[in-house]
């Protein structure tokens, strides 16, 4: 069943949060250390990347309104397809702003 753009966005704006909450007072070397954590957090950003990617496909107007979709979509890939070069240093420099921001 396809989901209508709010519901997409609504899930990536959730996805976030969760990343915010996994993280919550944590540093690097905790995230490291912590597989659960970091199983977590690279599910959510799977889930941002798979909601940007139906934004695209059902309204590209909204789609180009979202900063850095391109690299969002690339990164969800490199995490499903590349999982044998992510480093915990690179997902967390993307945790960081994202915990941060909300």
């Amino acid at each position: 069943m396809e989901h209508d753009i709010h519901t997409h966005l609504y899930d990536i704006v959730q996805s976030c949060q969760n990343i915010r909450a996994f993280t919550r007072n944590i540093d690097h070397q905790t995230y490291t250390d912590n597989l659960l954590i970091k199983s977590a957090v690279e599910r959510q950003f799977i889930i941002i990347g798979e909601a940007l990617n139906h934004i695209k496909r059902l309204d590209v107007m909204v789609y180009n309104q979202i900063g850095y979709a391109e690299q969002i979509i690339s990164f969800r890939n490199i995490l499903v397809h590349g999982y044998d070069i992510i480093s915990d240093q690179l997902v967390w420099q993307v945790v960081k702003p994202i915990s941060q921001n909300l």
